[in-house]
């Protein structure tokens, strides 16, 4: 059972760096920058339909050793909807890339730390084994991809039947209406229904900051065309290659609770070149969030020790 958070650290209002707009393909991605800038920098990114704000309690415990650069991904949180949907994994990656790029612009030098969680887990670990020589350090939170398990189970359709439901699902996500609250607060609450675990002030925080307000109502930031399977989806096979590229220390962060396999037990570490596991008793697939001290220790420990 994942453990209930009974309370909150403070959040970093106060050490806004700068409030950054990146341009790609024509797309303004967001970029906040938080801190000290004459400290190493560390990359946070988050997760598939969540939002940059969500590491917000992070980088208040890591700013004291860390200049922090927190991005949105391309149809999430402040950065823009990509017209037509285009939200393919190498555009996300092009992206990380792209904000690696502005940063050192504005005069930050890599390699740089980087975590990322879930989707944005296994973004950054594509980043990073396509340039490792940007990548200091890597903490991956549930940003594996599929196991071998969930793979074939997934592959034992047949090829015409995954087209035909991933083509259904698109054609039915162009006609759905978008969900509204009448207020911010019902958005709020709906929130705090569906992570019965979060602290309420937590779930206060994230919905603050995941909601916008429409024509006809409060909704979620992120575009509805989002989150919608592949039907080719990577082998396991290719990950490992993928992986075994990879040439900086790597945390992997594992919540116990957590609906996904744990990567000691399904093979998924084994490919990784200098790695280890962390596996956090009492937390599910948001480890940062539902037990936040252990996540937070294991996280400082590792970009201090790191060489």
């Amino acid at each position: 059972m994942v453990e209930k958070v009974t309370s909150v650290a403070p959040l970093p209002d106060a050490a806004l760096l700068r409030d950054e707009r990146v341009e790609v393909a024509g797309l303004g991605l967001k970029l906040r920058l938080w801190g000290d800038p004459s400290l190493p920098l560390v990359i946070l990114q988050h997760g598939g339909k969540d939002h940059g704000r969500s590491w917000d309690w992070t980088v208040e415990a890591l700013r004291d050793i860390r200049c922090i650069a927190v991005p949105d991904l391309r149809g999430h949180g402040d950065s823009d909807w990509a017209p037509g949907g285009s939200y393919a994994f190498a555009d996300m990656v092009t992206d990380f890339g792209a904000h690696v790029q502005h940063l050192e612009s504005l005069g930050f030098t890599p390699p740089f730390d980087v975590i990322g969680h879930s989707f944005g887990g296994n973004i950054t670990l594509h980043y990073t084994a396509a340039f490792g020589d940007k990548v200091r350090s890597l903490i991956a939170m549930e940003g594996l991809g599929f196991s071998q398990e969930s793979y074939d189970k997934m592959m034992a359709k047949p090829t015409s039947e995954r087209l035909r439901e991933i083509v259904e699902k698109r054609l039915k996500a162009q006609d759905r209406k978008p969900r509204r609250f009448d207020t911010q607060d019902e958005g709020i609450a709906r929130m705090t229904a569906l992570h019965q675990q979060l602290h309420p002030d937590q779930a206060r925080h994230l919905a603050t900051h995941a909601l916008r307000s429409f024509d006809d109502g409060y909704g979620w930031k992120y575009d509805p065309g989002l989150g919608l399977t592949e039907w080719r989806p990577t082998p396991p096979a290719e990950y490992g290659r993928l992986y075994s590229d990879i040439p900086c220390p790597v945390l992997l962060v594992y919540g116990k609770e957590s609906w996904a396999t744990s990567p000691a037990s399904d093979g998924r570490m084994e490919p990784f070149q200098n790695v280890r596991l962390f596996e956090v008793e009492g937390a599910g697939h948001w480890p940062h969030h539902d037990r936040f001290g252990p996540f937070i220790a294991a996280a400082r420990d590792f970009l201090e020790t790191s060489p």
